[in-house]
Protein backbone atom coordinates (compact mmCIF):
# COMPACT_ATOMS: atom_id res chain seq x y z
CA UNK A 1 0.00 0.00 0.00
CA UNK A 2 2.86 2.35 0.79
CA UNK A 3 4.31 1.80 -2.66
CA UNK A 4 0.93 2.56 -4.23
CA UNK A 5 0.68 5.81 -2.27
CA UNK A 6 4.15 6.83 -3.32
CA UNK A 7 3.31 6.00 -6.92
CA UNK A 8 0.13 8.06 -6.66
CA UNK A 9 2.03 11.00 -5.21
CA UNK A 10 4.54 10.74 -8.05
CA UNK A 11 1.75 10.90 -10.63
CA UNK A 12 0.22 13.93 -8.91
CA UNK A 13 3.58 15.70 -8.91
CA UNK A 14 4.03 14.98 -12.62
CA UNK A 15 0.56 16.30 -13.33
CA UNK A 16 1.30 19.47 -11.38
CA UNK A 17 4.51 19.95 -13.35
CA UNK A 18 2.49 19.86 -16.55
CA UNK A 19 -0.43 21.93 -15.25
CA UNK A 20 1.62 24.90 -14.04
CA UNK A 21 3.30 25.73 -17.40
CA UNK A 22 0.06 24.89 -19.20
CA UNK A 23 -1.76 27.40 -16.99
CA UNK A 24 0.67 30.16 -18.05
CA UNK A 25 0.62 29.13 -21.71
CA UNK A 26 -3.16 28.84 -21.96
CA UNK A 27 -3.91 32.58 -22.54
CA UNK A 28 -1.32 32.77 -25.33
CA UNK A 29 -2.46 29.49 -26.88
CA UNK A 30 -6.07 30.68 -26.80
CA UNK A 31 -5.31 33.99 -28.50
CA UNK A 32 -2.96 32.28 -30.99
CA UNK A 33 -5.62 29.70 -31.89
CA UNK A 34 -8.36 32.30 -32.38
CA UNK A 35 -6.38 34.87 -34.37
CA UNK A 36 -3.72 32.72 -36.10
CA UNK A 37 -4.28 28.98 -36.16
CA UNK A 38 -7.99 28.92 -37.00
CA UNK A 39 -7.74 31.61 -39.73
CA UNK A 40 -4.76 29.75 -41.24
CA UNK A 41 -6.70 26.49 -41.33
CA UNK A 42 -9.71 28.29 -42.81
CA UNK A 43 -7.44 29.78 -45.48
CA UNK A 44 -6.06 26.36 -46.40
CA UNK A 45 -9.61 25.02 -46.69
CA UNK A 46 -10.69 28.02 -48.79
CA UNK A 47 -7.91 27.29 -51.29
CA UNK A 48 -9.83 24.19 -52.36
CA UNK A 49 -13.22 25.87 -52.67
CA UNK A 50 -15.16 28.20 -54.95
CA UNK A 51 -16.16 31.17 -52.78
CA UNK A 52 -17.25 34.76 -53.34
CA UNK A 53 -17.73 35.82 -49.66
CA UNK A 54 -21.46 36.15 -50.26
CA UNK A 55 -22.32 32.44 -50.30
CA UNK A 56 -21.15 29.21 -48.71
CA UNK A 57 -17.84 27.81 -50.03
CA UNK A 58 -18.17 24.94 -52.52
CA UNK A 59 -15.48 22.24 -52.50
CA UNK A 60 -13.76 21.97 -55.91
CA UNK A 61 -10.55 20.17 -54.97
CA UNK A 62 -7.40 21.19 -56.82
CA UNK A 63 -9.17 23.34 -59.42
CA UNK A 64 -7.94 26.66 -58.00
CA UNK A 65 -4.35 25.45 -57.94
CA UNK A 66 -4.62 24.15 -61.52
CA UNK A 67 -6.01 27.52 -62.63
CA UNK A 68 -3.22 29.68 -61.19
CA UNK A 69 -0.41 27.26 -62.05
CA UNK A 70 -1.34 25.82 -65.45
CA UNK A 71 -4.39 27.49 -67.06
CA UNK A 72 -2.85 30.05 -69.40
CA UNK A 73 -6.32 31.08 -70.62
CA UNK A 74 -7.15 32.50 -67.19
CA UNK A 75 -6.31 36.03 -66.08
CA UNK A 76 -5.56 34.63 -62.63
CA UNK A 77 -2.75 32.52 -64.12
CA UNK A 78 -0.98 35.52 -65.64
CA UNK A 79 -1.52 37.71 -62.58
CA UNK A 80 -0.17 35.02 -60.24
CA UNK A 81 2.99 34.42 -62.27
CA UNK A 82 3.56 38.15 -62.83
CA UNK A 83 3.22 38.88 -59.12
CA UNK A 84 5.43 35.91 -58.21
CA UNK A 85 8.07 36.97 -60.73
CA UNK A 86 8.23 40.49 -59.31
CA UNK A 87 8.34 39.15 -55.75
CA UNK A 88 11.20 36.74 -56.53
CA UNK A 89 13.20 39.54 -58.20
CA UNK A 90 12.60 41.76 -55.19
CA UNK A 91 13.69 38.97 -52.81
CA UNK A 92 16.83 38.13 -54.79
CA UNK A 93 17.98 41.76 -54.63
CA UNK A 94 16.90 42.87 -51.16
CA UNK A 95 17.66 39.76 -49.06
CA UNK A 96 21.42 39.68 -49.81
CA UNK A 97 21.59 43.42 -49.13
CA UNK A 98 19.72 42.94 -45.84
CA UNK A 99 22.44 40.49 -44.77
CA UNK A 100 25.60 42.04 -46.25
CA UNK A 101 24.99 45.67 -45.21
CA UNK A 102 24.05 44.83 -41.59
CA UNK A 103 27.10 42.54 -41.44
CA UNK A 104 29.37 45.39 -42.52
CA UNK A 105 27.86 47.71 -39.91
CA UNK A 106 28.16 44.99 -37.25
CA UNK A 107 31.85 44.50 -38.09
CA UNK A 108 32.43 48.24 -37.86
CA UNK A 109 30.62 48.49 -34.52
CA UNK A 110 32.57 45.51 -33.22
CA UNK A 111 35.50 47.94 -32.88
CA UNK A 112 35.65 50.77 -30.36
CA UNK A 113 35.83 54.30 -31.77
CA UNK A 114 34.55 57.77 -30.82
CA UNK A 115 30.82 58.16 -31.50
CA UNK A 116 30.26 54.40 -31.72
CA UNK A 117 27.07 54.43 -29.62
CA UNK A 118 25.58 57.32 -31.56
CA UNK A 119 26.35 55.59 -34.85
CA UNK A 120 24.66 52.42 -33.58
CA UNK A 121 21.55 54.33 -32.51
CA UNK A 122 21.28 56.09 -35.90
CA UNK A 123 21.49 52.80 -37.78
CA UNK A 124 18.92 51.10 -35.56
CA UNK A 125 16.50 54.05 -35.38
CA UNK A 126 14.55 53.26 -38.61
CA UNK A 127 13.55 49.88 -37.17
CA UNK A 128 11.51 51.71 -34.51
CA UNK A 129 9.40 53.52 -37.09
CA UNK A 130 6.08 52.19 -38.36
CA UNK A 131 5.56 51.40 -42.02
CA UNK A 132 3.31 54.43 -42.47
CA UNK A 133 5.89 56.83 -41.07
CA UNK A 134 8.65 55.28 -43.20
CA UNK A 135 6.67 55.46 -46.43
CA UNK A 136 5.32 58.98 -45.88
CA UNK A 137 8.86 60.21 -45.19
CA UNK A 138 10.38 58.50 -48.21
CA UNK A 139 7.49 59.51 -50.49
CA UNK A 140 8.34 63.08 -49.63
CA UNK A 141 12.05 62.57 -50.35
CA UNK A 142 11.35 60.79 -53.67
CA UNK A 143 8.77 63.35 -54.80
CA UNK A 144 9.48 64.44 -58.37
CA UNK A 145 8.67 68.13 -57.78
CA UNK A 146 10.07 69.05 -54.36
CA UNK A 147 11.75 65.88 -53.12
CA UNK A 148 15.12 66.13 -51.36
CA UNK A 149 16.71 63.45 -53.52
CA UNK A 150 15.96 65.12 -56.85
CA UNK A 151 16.89 68.51 -55.41
CA UNK A 152 20.28 67.61 -53.95
CA UNK A 153 21.28 65.16 -56.71
CA UNK A 154 20.18 67.62 -59.42
CA UNK A 155 17.92 65.04 -61.12
CA UNK A 156 15.31 67.54 -62.30
CA UNK A 157 11.76 66.20 -62.17
CA UNK A 158 12.63 62.50 -62.33
CA UNK A 159 9.55 60.47 -61.35
CA UNK A 160 10.77 57.78 -58.97
CA UNK A 161 7.26 56.41 -58.51
CA UNK A 162 6.23 56.02 -62.14
CA UNK A 163 9.46 55.28 -64.02
CA UNK A 164 11.05 51.85 -64.44
CA UNK A 165 13.59 50.90 -63.07
CA UNK A 166 13.76 53.89 -60.70
CA UNK A 167 10.63 52.76 -58.84
CA UNK A 168 12.37 49.44 -58.16
CA UNK A 169 15.53 51.18 -56.95
CA UNK A 170 13.51 53.37 -54.59
CA UNK A 171 11.63 50.40 -53.11
CA UNK A 172 14.87 48.47 -52.57
CA UNK A 173 16.53 51.44 -50.88
CA UNK A 174 13.54 51.97 -48.58
CA UNK A 175 13.26 48.30 -47.63
CA UNK A 176 16.97 47.82 -46.93
CA UNK A 177 17.16 51.10 -44.96
CA UNK A 178 14.18 50.09 -42.84
CA UNK A 179 15.34 46.53 -42.10
CA UNK A 180 19.08 47.01 -41.58
CA UNK A 181 18.95 47.95 -37.88
CA UNK A 182 17.37 44.76 -36.53
CA UNK A 183 19.66 42.47 -38.50
CA UNK A 184 22.68 44.54 -37.46
CA UNK A 185 21.88 44.08 -33.76
CA UNK A 186 21.51 40.30 -34.19
CA UNK A 187 24.81 40.01 -36.07
CA UNK A 188 26.58 42.38 -33.68
CA UNK A 189 25.55 40.20 -30.74
CA UNK A 190 26.77 37.12 -32.61
CA UNK A 191 30.15 38.71 -33.35
CA UNK A 192 30.63 39.46 -29.65
CA UNK A 193 30.64 35.71 -29.01
CA UNK A 194 33.40 34.84 -31.49
CA UNK A 195 36.41 33.43 -29.54
CA UNK A 196 39.11 36.10 -29.57
CA UNK A 197 41.90 33.60 -28.85
CA UNK A 198 41.23 31.96 -32.22
CA UNK A 199 41.32 35.34 -33.96
CA UNK A 200 44.60 36.27 -32.26
CA UNK A 201 46.16 32.90 -33.09
CA UNK A 202 45.15 33.22 -36.74
CA UNK A 203 46.54 36.76 -36.87
CA UNK A 204 49.86 35.57 -35.41
CA UNK A 205 49.96 32.82 -38.06
CA UNK A 206 49.69 35.50 -40.74
CA UNK A 207 46.01 35.16 -41.71
CA UNK A 208 44.65 38.36 -43.26
CA UNK A 209 41.47 40.17 -42.26
CA UNK A 210 39.24 38.57 -44.88
CA UNK A 211 40.72 35.11 -44.34
CA UNK A 212 40.02 35.37 -40.61
CA UNK A 213 36.48 36.47 -41.38
CA UNK A 214 35.64 33.59 -43.75
CA UNK A 215 37.58 30.88 -41.88
CA UNK A 216 36.80 31.78 -38.26
CA UNK A 217 34.17 34.49 -37.83
CA UNK A 218 31.60 33.30 -40.35
CA UNK A 219 31.61 29.63 -39.24
CA UNK A 220 31.19 30.76 -35.61
CA UNK A 221 28.11 32.85 -36.40
CA UNK A 222 26.53 30.71 -39.12
CA UNK A 223 23.36 30.06 -37.10
CA UNK A 224 22.63 33.77 -36.40
CA UNK A 225 23.35 34.42 -40.08
CA UNK A 226 20.84 31.68 -40.95
CA UNK A 227 18.26 33.34 -38.71
CA UNK A 228 18.85 36.75 -40.33
CA UNK A 229 18.72 35.24 -43.82
CA UNK A 230 15.55 33.25 -43.16
CA UNK A 231 13.68 36.07 -41.39
CA UNK A 232 14.61 38.53 -44.17
CA UNK A 233 13.50 36.03 -46.80
CA UNK A 234 10.09 35.56 -45.17
CA UNK A 235 9.65 39.31 -44.72
CA UNK A 236 10.45 40.13 -48.34
CA UNK A 237 8.30 37.32 -49.78
CA UNK A 238 5.43 38.93 -47.85
CA UNK A 239 6.22 42.43 -49.10
CA UNK A 240 3.05 44.43 -49.55
CA UNK A 241 3.06 47.70 -47.64
CA UNK A 242 6.06 49.34 -49.32
CA UNK A 243 4.92 49.07 -52.98
CA UNK A 244 1.30 49.71 -52.02
CA UNK A 245 2.05 52.95 -50.15
CA UNK A 246 4.80 54.05 -52.53
CA UNK A 247 3.09 53.82 -55.93
CA UNK A 248 0.30 51.23 -55.52
CA UNK A 249 2.15 48.71 -57.66
CA UNK A 250 3.64 51.11 -60.17
CA UNK A 251 2.71 52.19 -63.69
CA UNK A 252 0.88 49.84 -66.05
CA UNK A 253 3.04 48.16 -68.68
CA UNK A 254 2.05 45.84 -71.53
CA UNK A 255 3.07 42.22 -71.51
CA UNK A 256 3.65 39.88 -74.45
CA UNK A 257 0.72 37.70 -73.35
CA UNK A 258 -1.67 40.55 -74.10
CA UNK A 259 -2.45 41.44 -70.49
CA UNK A 260 -1.50 44.73 -68.85
CA UNK A 261 0.28 44.57 -65.50
CA UNK A 262 1.76 47.06 -63.08
CA UNK A 263 5.54 47.26 -63.16
CA UNK A 264 6.27 46.41 -59.52
CA UNK A 265 3.04 44.72 -58.46
CA UNK A 266 3.96 42.09 -55.85
CA UNK A 267 2.19 38.79 -55.28
CA UNK A 268 0.76 39.84 -51.91
CA UNK A 269 -0.92 42.79 -53.63
CA UNK A 270 -2.38 40.44 -56.25
CA UNK A 271 -3.68 38.19 -53.47
CA UNK A 272 -5.27 41.19 -51.75
CA UNK A 273 -6.97 42.34 -54.95
CA UNK A 274 -8.20 38.88 -55.89
CA UNK A 275 -9.59 38.17 -52.45
CA UNK A 276 -11.19 41.47 -51.51
CA UNK A 277 -12.94 43.13 -54.45
CA UNK A 278 -9.99 44.82 -56.07
CA UNK A 279 -9.51 45.21 -59.79
CA UNK A 280 -9.92 41.43 -60.23
CA UNK A 281 -13.19 40.99 -58.34
CA UNK A 282 -13.74 39.01 -55.16
CA UNK A 283 -12.48 35.42 -55.26
CA UNK A 284 -11.12 34.31 -51.86
CA UNK A 285 -10.71 30.73 -53.12
CA UNK A 286 -8.22 31.74 -55.81
CA UNK A 287 -6.52 34.19 -53.43
CA UNK A 288 -6.12 31.46 -50.80
CA UNK A 289 -4.64 29.13 -53.41
CA UNK A 290 -2.10 31.81 -54.34
CA UNK A 291 -1.24 32.33 -50.66
CA UNK A 292 -0.89 28.56 -50.19
CA UNK A 293 1.62 28.30 -53.04
CA UNK A 294 3.54 31.32 -51.75
CA UNK A 295 3.68 29.79 -48.27
CA UNK A 296 4.93 26.49 -49.68
CA UNK A 297 7.69 28.31 -51.57
CA UNK A 298 8.81 30.17 -48.42
CA UNK A 299 8.86 27.00 -46.32
CA UNK A 300 10.81 25.10 -48.97
CA UNK A 301 13.43 27.80 -49.45
CA UNK A 302 13.80 28.29 -45.67
CA UNK A 303 14.36 24.55 -45.11
CA UNK A 304 16.96 24.50 -47.89
CA UNK A 305 18.80 27.43 -46.30
CA UNK A 306 18.88 25.81 -42.86
CA UNK A 307 20.13 22.51 -44.25
CA UNK A 308 22.84 24.20 -46.28
CA UNK A 309 24.07 26.13 -43.26
CA UNK A 310 24.10 22.97 -41.11
CA UNK A 311 26.19 21.18 -43.71
CA UNK A 312 28.64 24.08 -43.63
CA UNK A 313 28.16 25.21 -47.24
Amino acid sequence: MKKDKKAGCGLNKKRKRWLVPLFFLLPHLTVFSIFNLLPDLAGVYAAFTRWDLGSAPQWIGLQNLKTILFDSSSLFYWDFWWGLQNTVIFVLITVPLRVIIPMLFALILNKKFPGRNLFQVLIYLPALLSLSVVMISWNYMFNSNYGLINTYLHLGSLSWMNTVPFNWIALIVITVWWGTGVNMIVLQSALAGVPQDLMEAAQIDGAGRWKRFFRITLPCIKFPVTYVLTSSLIAEFNVWGQPYMFNNGGPIIDMANGYAHQSNLMLMQVIRDVGFKGSFGSNPGIASAMALVLGAIMVTVSIMQVRMMRKGY
